[in-house]
């Protein structure tokens, strides 16, 4: 009897080891082994090649990187809807991790805050942030408004935009209000026929990314650059005011666009985890930080907490102006 036992132990210590390797394998063990586990896709809810378009693809490559197993990212353009399409695409998808979609803040707060939007921004689970942009408002060298007091004072002034649910849009329409212009936005297409139209001198006025608009205001000088809304003068301008030396230092809480990414509501925690670990490692990623400021682009990471406050913040400050959104949606 007492030979038997020490062989009668090895076998069960066999079994024991051998089923600590196989139920992993067959359950999946931890959330890495579960997630990812296929292609996963990116959603841009615009067309290719504006600044959403770009910062995403510059991104892809670090975010396959810190993710496990280097997964394959395929993106898909949707725009439509004013962004709506692309974010009910990323909203109501099975939340298992392989859809993100990146975000306008405060610009997609626009519908929410109106009521028409399919969508609840509190409800995404946030995954941290790209980028802030730095806005300038730029004038037609046609124009014959040429300083703030001449624009205060003229009966109308004219302003391309591209939807109130971006934040040109938005800004533009807001700052024309906070400042005491009298602002007829006209629609356009994208901003680049918008710039077109101020270049011809159609318009008196756009507000777009410095990014945007650095080839019409430095490259070519076809536009004049009003105002920046920053907190301290831009090294691309140096000789352009700030929106605060002016005396609107309060539209830099509405008039500065970050560039969130969120998965659907319900992700489950051992995959979120694993995201926003991803996702902050790449948006702080050495070579990507490098090749954005190249591309004269802010990079702005944060945590996925600090995005999920600033989207908080996003909304309660369109909020503040409801009624003039209604005014404009009419």
């Amino acid at each position: 009897m007492t030979e038997k036992t020490p062989e009668n132990t090895k076998r069960l210590l066999c079994i024991l080891f051998l089923a600590f390797l196989i139920v992993p394998a067959m359950t999946g063990g931890n959330a890495e082994a579960k997630f990812p586990s296929k292609t996963i896709t990116y959603i841009i809810p615009v067309s290719p090649g504006g600044g959403f378009d770009t910062a995403s693809r510059m991104l892809i490559p670090y975010l396959q990187k810190h993710l496990p197993g280097k997964p394959n990212i395929v993106v898909k353009n949707t725009p439509g809807g004013e962004w709506n399409i692309g974010i009910n695409k990323m909203y109501r998808a099975k939340p298992d991790g392989h859809t993100v979609a990146i975000l306008n803040l405060p610009g997609n707060a626009v519908n929410q805050v109106l009521g028409t939007a399919k969508f609840d921004l509190n409800q995404i689970t946030w995954l941290g942030n790209i980028s802030q942009v730095v806005y300038v408002t730029a004038l037609s060298s046609k124009t014959k408004y040429k300083t703030i007091e001449a624009l205060k004072k003229a009966p109308e002034i004219t302003a391309g935009v591209v939807g109130l649910s971006s934040t040109a849009g938005l800004g533009t329409v807001i700052a024309a209000e906070r400042i005491g212009i009298k602002m007829k936005p006209i629609p356009h297409v994208g901003s680049t026929e918008a710039i077109l139209g101020a270049i011809r001198g159609d318009l008196d006025w756009v507000q777009y990314p410095i990014s945007t608009l650095k080839r019409s205001i430095i490259d070519s000088n076809e536009l004049i650059p009003l105002m920046v809304y920053s907190k301290k003068r831009h090294e691309l301008l140096p000789d352009v005011p700030t929106v605060g030396e002016l005396g609107y230092g309060d539209l830099l809480d509405i008039v500065s666009m970050y560039r969130p990414v969120g998965a659907p509501p319900g992700l489950p925690k051992d995959v979120a985890d694993i995201w926003k670990k991803a996702f902050w490692d790449a948006t702080n990623d050495p070579e990507f930080i490098a090749k954005m400021k190249k591309a004269n682009r802010s990079p702005l990471p944060m945590t996925s907490e600090e995005t999920a406050k600033m989207v908080q913040s996003a909304i309660v400050e369109v909020t503040k102006y409801k009624q003039l959104l209604l005014k404009y949606r009419q």
